[in-house]
């Protein structure tokens, strides 16, 4: 004869599953672009004005060709004062940074800041099909971060 066991069934609740959060989720859907024909002097008001350290810069097709920071910025600034010519009238496309690093929107944010660690940016434009569909910072994954833990610990 069998053994059997007179214990009662153990009601196990299912785990919760953090699901995995995307880069979509997250990113900027507002992005301030420019031109690289724009002229430097307005780039500058611009990003100070909007508060924010770097934009994609983009041809009339709206498919991304580089991206303006702040150091490239403090390169011009460099420039200007070495060769004593005015900041008003040098364009972006000089400047700019034209090897572009970008990520999809359907990466994780553990994927995002592998990489932003890997290739030492601060925001990574987020393309689809070469169009710029957001922006993704370092403070946008910490942002993220901070949402998965408060969920994994609420009861």
């Amino acid at each position: 004869m069998g053994i059997k066991n007179f214990k009662e069934p153990l009601n196990k609740e299912p785990k919760k599953v953090v699901q995995n959060i995307l880069v979509k989720d997250y990113m900027s859907k507002n992005v301030t672009t420019f031109f690289k024909s724009d002229c430097i002097y307005d780039v500058m008001s611009e990003m100070l004005e909007k508060k924010i350290s770097g934009a994609p810069v983009i041809n009339k097709s709206k498919k991304l060709v580089g991206i303006i920071s702040e150091s490239d910025i403090m390169k011009n600034i460099i420039d200007s004062q070495y060769y004593n010519m005015p900041i008003a009238k040098t364009n972006i496309s000089k400047y700019m940074t034209k090897s572009i690093d970008y990520i999809s929107p359907d990466i994780t944010i553990f994927e995002a800041a592998s990489q932003f660690l890997k290739l030492k940016r601060k925001r990574f434009p987020v393309i689809i099909s070469g169009q710029i569909i957001g922006i993704i910072s370092r403070v946008d994954i910490i942002y993220a971060a901070l949402k998965i833990r408060s969920q994994m610990w609420k009861k």
